[in-house]
This record gives C-alpha cells, sequence and structure tokens, in this order.
C-alpha cells in the first residue's frame, strides 16, 4: 500500500460532511514521526487530563458534603436523611478520586520515561516531588495507602455525623479507624503509624484537603518537566508552520494511505499542530527565571471568580423542600442576590450543584448520569 506523509490544512464548515485538506508539502516517515512526537509534548502540556480528573473528583466531593452542610445550617433537616445511601455515594465518590490519583502518577511517570529516559535528570525531579509530597503531606501519605487498600479489601468503611451547634452545624465524613486496622490488608508503615495516633472517627476531608495540596505540588513540577521539553521540540513545529502558506486553515500533519481513483479510497490519519503564537509564547517563556509562572494566567485578566461551593444552591433547594416551596425559596433568591448584587453566582453554584446531585442519584439508582437523564425525559415524555 502507497503511504505519503504531508504538512497541510483542513478546513470543516459548519454542517458540512467531511473536511477539505490542502497539501503545503511532502515529508518523510521519519519526520513525520519526529513532529508527531512534539506535538505529543505539546499536548501533555495543555492537556492535563489525568491531573484534572483529580480535581473533578475533589471538586464533586466537596461540593456534595457542602450541600449536605448547608442544609442542615439552613434547614436543620440533614439529619433525616437516609445517611447509608448517602454515604455510599461518598464513599464511591473517594474510589473514584483514588483510582484517578493512581492514574495521574502512573501517567506521569511513564511519560517521563519516554520522554527522558529512566536515570534523567527530569526522573529524579519527578521522584523528589512525589517523594515531598509524601514527606511533607500526611494527607497524601495515608490516602496512598488507602488506594492500595480499595483494590484489596473494597470501599473503605465511613460514616457521617452532624457536629457543631446550629447556625455552624456541620457534616462530617469519617473513616472508622478499627475496622480499617482490622482489615485483612498490610499497611504501609507509614499509614499504620498514623492510623495508631489518630481517633476512632477520622475526618475524610481535611485529609483530602492535605493530599491535593501535595498533588498540586507534584503537577507543578510535571508542568516545568514539560516546558523543558516543550521549548526543545517547539522549533521544529515553527519551522514546518513557516514552511509554507497556511491561509485560513488549520495546520496538521497527515498520514495518508491510497492514491484514489477506481475502487480505492484515500484512508488519511491526522494530527493537528498548536499554532505559531502558542509556541512562540512557550519559547518566550523559557527566557524568564520561572517560565512556568510566565505563563499562569494572570488573576487580573481573569471574569471575577465564581463561588462553586454549593452553598447558595443548597440554601434555595433546602428552603423548597423544607421550607414551603417556590414562595419560601423566591426569599432566598431575593436575599442571596441582594448580598451577592448579581445573579452570576448563584447560577453557577446551581448548574454545579445540579450536576453533582445528578451524578449523586445515578449512583444511587446505579445508572450512569446520561442514562438517568435519559430516563428523567422519558417520564416528562409521558
Amino acid at each position: 500500500m502507497n503511504i505519503t506523509y504531508a504538512f497541510g490544512v483542513w478546513k470543516q464548515e459548519p454542517g458540512q460532511p467531511g473536511m477539505d485538506v490542502r497539501i503545503v508539502h511532502e515529508m518523510s516517515e521519519d519526520e513525520f514521526d519526529r513532529h508527531v512526537d512534539a506535538i505529543s509534548v505539546y499536548e501533555a502540556l495543555i492537556e492535563r487530563g489525568a491531573f484534572s480528573l483529580i480535581l473533578r473528583n475533589y471538586s464533586n466531593l466537596r461540593a456534595m458534603v457542602d450541600t449536605f452542610a448547608n442544609v442542615e445550617r439552613y434547614a436543620g433537616e440533614f439529619r433525616q436523611a437516609d445517611r447509608e445511601v448517602v454515604k455510599g455515594a461518598l464513599m464511591a465518590e473517594l474510589t473514584n478520586w483514588l483510582a484517578a490519583t493512581r492514574l495521574y502518577l502512573e501517567n506521569e511517570r511513564d511519560f517521563i520515561l519516554r520522554e527522558f529516559g529512566k536515570t534523567s535528570e527530569e526522573m529524579s525531579d519527578y521522584k523528589t516531588a512525589t517523594s515531598s509530597a509524601f514527606d511533607g503531606h500526611e494527607g497524601y501519605r495515608f490516602l496512598y495507602n488507602l488506594r492500595d487498600y480499595t483494590q484489596h479489601c473494597g470501599i473503605p468503611p465511613g460514616r457521617m455525623h452532624v457536629s457543631g451547634t446550629r447556625p455552624d452545624r456541620n457534616v462530617v465524613v469519617a473513616l472508622e479507624r478499627s475496622r480499617l486496622l482490622m482489615a485483612r490488608f498490610n499497611w504501609s508503615s507509614h499509614a499504620k503509624a498514623l492510623l495508631e495516633t489518630w481517633p476512632e472517627q477520622i475526618s475524610l476531608m481535611p485529609l483530602l484537603d492535605d493530599a491535593m495540596e501535595g498533588y498540586a505540588s507534584i503537577e507543578e513540577q510535571m508542568l516545568r518537566i514539560i516546558i523543558r521539553r516543550c521549548v526543545v521540540v517547539s522549533p521544529l513545529l515553527l519551522d514546518t508552520l513557516r514552511s509554507g502558506d497556511i491561509g485560513d486553515g488549520n495546520p496538521a500533519v497527515f498520514r495518508i494511505s491510497g492514491e484514489g481513483g477506481g475502487d480505492q479510497p484515500i484512508d488519511f490519519s491526522i494530527r493537528a499542530m498548536p499554532s505559531a503564537f502558542a509556541l512562540e509564547k512557550v519559547m518566550s517563556a523559557s527566557g524568564n527565571a520561572d517560565p512556568l509562572d510566565s505563563l499562569r494566567v494572570q488573576e487580573s485578566s481573569l471574569p471575577p471568580r465564581m463561588p462553586t461551593s454549593g452553598k447558595r444552591a443548597s440554601a434555595v433547594l433546602s428552603s423548597f423542600f423544607v421550607g414551603g416551596g417556590s414562595q419560601a425559596a423566591s426569599e432566598t433568591v431575593n436575599r442571596i442576590l441582594q448580598e451577592d448584587g448579581e445573579i452570576g453566582p448563584l447560577i453557577s453554584d446551581l448548574i454545579n450543584i445540579s450536576t453533582v446531585l445528578t451524578s449523586m442519584l445515578s449512583q444511587i439508582m446505579g445508572a450512569s448520569p446520561h442514562a438517568l437523564l435519559g430516563k428523567l425525559g422519558d417520564s416528562d415524555a409521558e
């Protein structure tokens, strides 16, 4: 089979079946492979999927607990909930977070092995970052071992209770120390030392908060490592982008099989290239003492941050279900708008909480969020 490698551009208008492709110039297979490798490095810098998964699962847990706590503070009704069902949803989300942390650490380690090798300076930097997170954050240290516990013993045993007095009541999610210690599991010396000094009810959220600080420090080091590599490979991509007329098309490298004509179709694989502007920005940052810091989006250039803890949304929901229906909910909405002076934070809260609650409900019912929404839609139709 005839295979051609090339640099070119593609375009696709809205509603257009397929795409228009224009070849700028051909390249060798070796050049194509080097371009794909370089593109992969840039994608590793901007597509932080594994770390985003850790953040999403952590945010879901935090939003769920904050919502339950606010319902208790606002109406004192959380204690009437079926806590076993709620606890099951929370522990399932915790298990997802633990799995995501393993995925993240293995992904980053494998990236460094591919790009730099086992004995490289970058691997040493990565190991230093993970060791610092392990040594400096007991939440990271314990939950690192709890991840292994879930693989061998199942979902961690936990409890939920309400602490404090109104208006400062709080919903506490806790792990059961005795059940963890008595499980048929070989705890690491680090985790066991912590378990033997902690109280019977081990509050989960402070451990998660502490562990997230550890993972954030690892992510910062990974970004610095990837930026250094991106600086090395960017000139290859920039030279190619400047080698011909791109026009308003989207640059890419192509692997084209077949010659077309007759019954033989043309098949091609495509790998999109980053823009020259993005690559030049990375190259420019490399001249600074801390390239990562210079690439950060400055807070002043961002729109006002919208709170996402769910406190506004849970206040509206609890007033509706507990406080007297739509009139009570309307009064709560008006009070929130008066305090905030704008509607944006409330809308953001409601959207975030609706997503979290859909996820929780789907876990309870044993369905995926998409399937659950489909079932709800069918019920409405009836």
